[in-house]
């Protein structure tokens, strides 16, 4: 039976974000010897690129994040020299702009064997496992209520039964538990996998389930996956340099688009950010997750209370997300983040979107260059309300 694999402990830096940051310092690296004596050439593009650590100091950065860049497909060692994938030049470049992009490339091609692993023979049986986690949600969507899927599920219902990603959805409403159980820190990694695909934006992570968001046409999206399925190479790097290129065919689609306002088309106006955003804020099942952990209601900026102004309704209230607008949901191992949502009335919350408008359009740019930022234009905007 195919053994799931996957990095762990190293949950923040398979974040978009930070990914974003670490794709750019690894293609400018591109070629460099990074075994050379007495010095790292990594760490001090890293540290200084992403403000993250890469710890311990006393090891190289290669040697104890070989498995980031390898599970995330950006990068590999071909002799002593680094050398980056197609997929980390395209997120470097910003050709690929946010998480549900990367996302949609990483489960087409992301595979068992893995040439990330010591262990890779190429005579295994190909298992798109990120695929198979998805036509699993896509058959129990079918079913009333939210739709999840635990770790247990994973290994009990698709490990068990032998899934390789490669059948057809109705297939899976076949399955039955098998009660197979993972081995050695083999949970541990699977539960990673979970989180670093629940920053799709049709995915949450909520009490340690895959939860997902049926607005979205799960089933559609996956007809339109074009898995990579060529017989694995025998040779470990050229298998990652394959499955680190660049598809041909772009999922970044009306698959992603919100049902848009007038005041929405204002605001994207076609920036990709922006729309990444907007699909942020239109996710019923993050409102619902929302407003059950925050069950008083009240507008973050003019601080309506709507069952108060109008008794006649439950909760009018919108949710806004306060960071740039190309960043995505953080998650953590204990769930969605709702640390960076406000929830806003709906005249204030369109009110704010066209206060971002001019406001990037007054500095000449198309997003805001960090969390700070985004935040202080939020509360200038509040405090400006007359």
């Amino acid at each position: 039976m195919t053994k799931w694999r996957w990095d762990q402990g190293r949950l923040e830096y398979f974040m978009f974000d930070n990914m974003k940051s670490i794709a750019r310092s690894l293609a400018s690296l591109d070629g460099v010897n990074i075994s050379q004596s007495g010095f790292d050439p990594m760490r001090p593009v890293l540290s200084s690129d992403t403000g993250m650590p890469f710890l311990p100091t006393h090891y190289s950065v290669w040697r104890n994040y070989a498995r980031v860049f390898g599970c995330s497909l950006l990068a590999a060692k071909a002799g002593n020299n680094l050398i980056v994938t197609e997929l980390c030049q395209g997120i470097a470049s910003n050709a690929i702009r946010d998480a549900d992009e990367y996302l949609s490339i990483l489960i087409q091609k992301f595979r068992y064997p893995s040439p990330v692993f010591e262990s890779y023979s190429s005579n295994e049986t190909i298992v798109l496992p990120y695929i198979a986690i998805l036509k699993c949600l896509a058959a129990k969507s079918q079913s009333d209520g939210y739709v999840s899927i635990s770790v247990e599920d994973v290994f009990s219902i698709i490990i068990g039964n032998k899934c390789t990603g490669l059948e057809e959805i109705s297939w899976y409403n076949t399955l039955k538990n098998t009660g197979y159980q993972p081995e050695g820190d083999q949970k541990r990694q699977v539960r990673e996998m979970l989180v670093v695909l629940s920053q799709f934006s049709f995915l949450k992570w909520l009490d340690k389930k895959l939860y997902f968001d049926k607005s979205f046409d799960l089933q559609e999206y996956l007809k339109k996956l074009q898995p990579y399925i060529l017989p694995p190479q025998n040779d470990r790097l050229q298998e990652f340099l394959n499955l680190g290129a660049m598809p041909n065919v772009s999922l970044s689609s009306p698959l992603f688009e919100s049902l848009e306002t007038p005041i929405d088309i204002v605001f994207t106006e076609g920036k990709r950010s922006r729309v990444t955003h907007l699909k942020i804020e239109r996710s019923p099942l993050l409102r619902k997750i929302y407003f059950e952990r925050n069950p008083v209601v009240q507008c973050n900026m003019c601080e309506l209370l709507p069952q108060v102004m109008y008794p006649w309704t439950d909760n009018i209230l919108e949710i806004h997300h306060l960071l740039p607008l190309s960043s995505g949901i953080a998650v953590t191992l204990s769930g969605t983040s709702l640390e960076d949502i406000v929830s806003l009335c709906p005249n204030c919350h369109r009110s704010v979107h066209v206060f971002y408008k001019s406001w990037l359009e007054q500095m000449q740019v198309n997003d805001f260059k960090s969390k700070h930022e985004a935040r202080e234009i939020y509360l200038e905007a509040k405090k400006a309300i007359a």
